[in-house]
């Protein structure tokens, strides 16, 4: 009589030790991939969210320069934007109401601030250089990203040359 052994079915134990670890190195590289998508994503929000911002300014500053945003001094900054008549250490354009809500209706994103700064060609009078620089916070340090643009300005004053 001979006895027949049954041949035997399933992984063992190393097998399947070996086969998890594989899967573990597979699901842990895709995790990283979905990490930086994220930060790469929020990233693009923030450039995406200070471009807008800056082109609102830009089209407020060609639409309302004489009202708001005006540089009598001609020393390249926003008259506005240098008088603090409350004493608060912000200058007058950039003030803000108890809600972090701007006091003048210029262009506002919740979360982002921003400096103008102007520079004249003497040789094209209606010629307004503005350099705006967006702020905000990224990941506990506060990033910049700037943006320039010339605008035309009907009755701007000439330079003194």
């Amino acid at each position: 009589m001979t006895v027949r052994r049954s041949a035997y079915k399933g992984f063992t134990l190393i097998e399947i030790l070996m086969a998890l670890t594989i899967m573990l190195v597979g699901v842990v590289g895709i995790y990283a991939v979905f990490a930086v998508g994220l930060v790469s994503h929020k990233r693009a929000v923030d450039h995406t969210a200070a471009s807008n911002l800056a082109a609102s300014l830009f089209d407020d500053i060609a639409a309302n320069y004489d009202v708001w945003y005006f540089d009598n001094d001609r020393n390249g900054v926003p008259d506005l934007a240098e008088r603090d008549r409350n004493n608060n250490g912000i200058g007058d354009l950039y003030d803000v109401d108890n809600n972090g809500r701007p006091l003048n209706p210029i262009p506002f994103q919740r979360g982002y601030r921003y400096t103008i700064r102007y520079e004249r060609n003497p040789a094209v009078p209606q010629e307004l250089l503005v350099m705006v620089h967006i702020y905000w916070r990224q990941a506990g340090e506060e990033r910049a990203e700037p943006f320039q643009r010339s605008i035309f300005i009907k009755d701007l004053p000439a330079l003194d040359r």
